[in-house]
């Protein structure tokens, strides 16, 4: 193999399929990238472990066609600090060490058996949607705050896909909290698609599409999800099992709405918050026409701040929220304004964009002692 490639482009590909190999394994072959030199132009890197694959493309100028796997952190390493400019990567014909140049760098990297990579899965497309790369992202980053990283409750440990009339809804919750995301599309098709995405899936594919224009594809079959972009591919095994009922969850009425600036919110928390530092709480509660925020630790100190807000609905008195939570569901929300619901101080709490109905945040209350 002898192929010579622009730095900053193969890095970008080295840097998107290193999050599919393995930092520790029983299995070496899985913590390399396998490199494929094609014809005319192109090479393809692939990762895997097991879990989760990906592939990724970059243009290069192929003067002989190889293929080679490389351990993908060394690798990674090593181009990130060639300069700027061309690379050339050769090996001999028993491919037991690629050669690595740039200018007046040379390296010498041992590589592993192409023939033990295992083949990236096949999905069988059983059911297909395209849609655009940035809604996508955007249904992640909306949502995946509110994933449960406990391993002992699996079907949470990922997003609910649910694809149906030209509906797309993304639902993620830990118990504490609950993100709903939903978007309409022309291109859903006629497909019904429910499925439960895992975490890492989602982080990764958040990011490697996150300078992506136009479509992407996902196909799914009973046991995978493919996510195909231009230069990028991204397979995931599913989580197998049931997703809560999250409707029942939701509020059907409310007592108090409130209106509120976002960035005046979500600054007013941040401060307050640095004074909440054992169980992280702030308290909230309606003052006229102004929403007070407070928090307090013994032996340290205690803040509060008020920010104005339009208030409709009588009052429930004082709420206690753990404040990461309630920061990152402002920040999902999208538009300058957003609006809080209540129906108690014990209920959950919802956080609502002002301008549109298509991004929910329910959060749960922390006890007042």
């Amino acid at each position: 193999m002898i192929i010579k490639l622009v730095q900053s482009d193969f890095l970008t590909a080295l840097q998107t399929v290193q999050k599919g190999a393995s930092s520790q394994s029983t299995l070496p072959i899985l913590t390399g990238i396998k490199i494929k030199a094609e014809k005319p132009g192109r090479v393809v890197l692939q990762s895997t472990d097991l879990e989760l694959s990906i592939e990724a493309a970059c243009e290069a100028t192929v003067k002989k066609e190889g293929t080679v796997v490389v351990t993908g952190k060394l690798l990674v390493d090593i181009v990130r600090h060639l300069p700027d400019g061309a690379i050339e990567l050769s090996s001999e014909d028993d491919e037991k060490s690629v050669a690595v140049r740039a200018e007046t760098a040379s390296f010498k990297v041992k590589t592993m058996p192409p023939e033990d990579f295992p083949a990236f899965p096949e999905v069988g497309a059983e059911k297909t949607v395209d849609i655009e790369a940035q809604t996508f992202v955007e249904m992640i980053k909306q949502t995946g705050k509110a994933v449960s990283r406990d391993e002992t409750r699996p079907v949470l440990t990922g997003a609910l896909l649910n694809i149906e009339e030209k509906n797309l809804l993304m639902v993620a919750t830990d118990s504490y909290r609950l993100a709903i995301k939903s978007i309409g599309t022309k291109t859903a098709g006629t497909n019904k698609i429910s499925i439960l995405i895992p975490v890492r899936a989602l982080e990764e594919a958040q990011r490697a599409l996150a300078g992506t224009k136009g479509k992407v594809k996902l196909s799914t079959d009973e046991n995978l999800l493919k996510i195909e972009a231009e230069n990028t591919t991204i397979v995931s095994r599913l989580i197998e099992g049931q997703f809560p009922n999250y409707k029942q969850l939701i509020p059907k009425e409310t007592l108090l709405r409130v209106e509120v600036d976002k960035q005046e919110m979500i600054s007013s928390i941040s401060r307050v918050a640095l004074l909440a530092q054992k169980n992280m709480s702030v308290k909230m509660a309606a003052d006229g026409q102004k929403i007070r925020v407070q928090a307090a630790t013994q032996g340290v100190g205690e803040a509060q701040e008020t920010v104005k807000a339009k208030i409709k609905g009588e009052s429930v008195g004082e709420m206690a929220f753990n404040a990461q939570y309630l920061l990152d569901g402002l920040q999902g929300a999208t538009g300058e304004k957003i609006v809080f619901e209540f129906t108690g101080p014990v209920n959950p709490g919802v956080i609502k964009s002002s301008d549109t109905d298509d991004y929910l945040y329910l959060i749960m209350p922390i006890r007042i002692s």
